[in-house]
């Protein structure tokens, strides 16, 4: 397992380290992610990514280049349409509540998931719910085949690559896949989200 500081990946901007993902992503042929209070980033818009990126270069003291970052954190989705991939995605309730933006940049995102949801055979989207029961602790992480597994720090990335720590990472995925809900139940929860945001109008 390595730590590595915000400051040494984004030492040329976090536009940089958006494209230095998309051979990675490109590389690998089945990803595996959870995501506990923002959404991921292969399925974010264009305002979504722009808005969290703004607040991410702020508690970095950084020249806020969220617009270039978001763009080039877009032009990463284009590896859900590479033959060969696949997707499988957990998403915490949680993240669909969060107002990232705004109430309005909330509800075209959930729009957007909605409309993902099921628009790809080899990219499964799961929601688990907020009254989903506890099954492990864990943060931000994606599996990148069987070789990685990375997830995010306060101060960092953390990436592991020894067999255990991988080995840790895939049961705990199994596990949080057992409490989430796909397809139409998964629907009905991004329809609640939806009208919490359209309804405070934040």
């Amino acid at each position: 397992m390595s730590n590595i500081s915000w400051y040494d990946v984004v030492d040329d901007g976090p536009e940089t380290l958006q494209r230095s993902l998309i051979p990675i992503e490109a590389d690998t042929k089945q990803q595996r992610s959870y995501s506990t209070d923002i959404l991921p980033g292969l399925l974010q818009t264009l305002d979504y990514a722009r808005a969290m990126h703004t607040k991410c270069s702020a508690v970095l003291k950084l020249t806020d280049d969220s617009e270039a970052t978001a763009i080039a954190r877009l032009e990463r989705q284009t590896v859900l349409d590479l033959p060969g991939h696949q997707f499988h995605m957990l998403i915490d309730e949680t993240a669909l509540r969060r107002t990232v933006g705004s109430s309005e940049v909330m509800a075209a995102q959930i729009r957007h998931l909605t409309n993902s949801l099921t628009a790809r055979d080899h990219v499964r989207i799961g929601i688990i719910p907020l009254d989903a029961g506890f099954v492990v602790p864990t943060i931000n992480f994606v599996l990148r085949d069987t070789t990685s597994a990375d997830s995010e720090g306060i101060t960092g990335p953390i990436e592991n690559k020894e067999s255990a720590e991988i080995e840790l990472v895939e049961r705990t995925f199994d596990l949080l896949a057992t409490t989430a809900v796909y397809g139409e139940e998964a629907r009905a929860i991004l329809a609640r989200a939806l009208a919490s945001h359209t309804e405070s109008g934040n």
